[in-house]
């Protein structure tokens, strides 16, 4: 039985592939985070979605505040009724659109690009600022990932947020999407398999999220590796994954050094996934079995 969500919204999430809204912090809390993030970018010395990708991966591997944000209860309590008890982070992630900015996301998937079986992932896609409709919100595309993984192509955007600039090249249904604006401090689900894109940001804020990828621990990976983790919450007995410590300080020796090797197999992975989702060599059921 769920502890936290009702059984309502729990054959929701199963039907539609999202859920939202929900609240993970208070609008004061969001701007603490805020003001994180800026100590983070000037330490780095530029933002957090530039050195092709460094800093926008995995900060909660760098600092005590990231790490603390990932671990929230009134994130993870909702995630372990998604996924059960026992879980692992496999990545979070900056989404940053600067005022009058063309970023964008074409629609596409995750899971292609991850490699993890079964597609058991939930997104949590949490708003550090508000995200109004203006600012190019989520939009996501109601039982698409019933469907599984649908064929997509890299290179097809300018101005992608995704390193691959992919979108998808199957036929969808449009007019099952739904939008997500939300105010800061909240955030909302999605499935590895829910097609989604977001547009350019028109407004005069800068549109900061952080995408956090949780996954159930009997999850495995099948490409480059092993692949980092972070243990959340429960034990992991499976052991697919290299499980990180917590940073101990911001920006310490060995937080840098643990987040330097997680990125370089992160990058090595993603482009492995994408050269292999370009050539259809990957399973397209929810139900397939792990390659060996």
């Amino acid at each position: 039985m769920p502890k936290h969500l009702t059984e309502q919204q729990i054959t929701r999430y199963r039907a539609d592939g999202f859920l939202h809204p929900f609240e993970a912090f208070s609008s004061a809390q969001a701007a603490k985070y805020r003001d994180h993030i800026d100590a983070y970018e000037k330490q780095i010395g530029g933002s957090a979605m530039g050195f092709k990708g460094k800093y926008r991966a995995n900060p909660h591997l760098l600092c005590p505040w990231a790490d603390t944000l990932v671990r929230l209860p009134s994130i993870v309590d909702l995630v372990e009724d998604l996924i059960g008890p026992d879980i692992l982070l496999f990545s979070s992630r900056f989404f940053i659109k600067e005022p009058h900015s063309p970023e964008n996301a074409a629609w596409h998937q995750d899971a292609p690009y991850i490699g993890l079986r079964p597609y058991d992932a939930v997104y949590a896609w949490v708003a550090i600022s508000d995200v109004p409709l203006e600012s190019g919100p989520l939009e996501l595309l109601k039982g698409s990932h019933i469907r599984g993984f649908l064929d997509h192509k890299a290179n097809m955007v300018e101005h992608s947020l995704t390193a691959s600039g992919q979108a998808i090249v199957d036929k969808i249904d449009m007019s099952a999407r739904e939008t997500v604006v939300l105010k800061a401090g909240q955030f909302s689900f999605h499935h590895t398999c829910c097609a989604h894109q977001s547009g350019a940001n028109n407004s005069d804020i800068r549109r900061i999220g952080i995408a956090l990828n949780y996954i159930p621990t009997h999850v495995r990976h099948y490409g480059p590796g092993p692949m980092p983790a972070t243990l959340i919450r429960g034990e992991d007995t499976y052991r697919h994954f290299d499980l990180k410590p917590s940073p101990k300080t911001n920006f310490d020796d060995e937080a840098v050094a643990c987040h330097a090797q997680a990125f370089e197999i992160w990058n090595r992975n993603y482009f492995e996934q994408m050269r292999r989702a370009d050539a259809h060599d990957t399973p397209s059921s929810p139900g397939a079995a792990v390659p060996a």
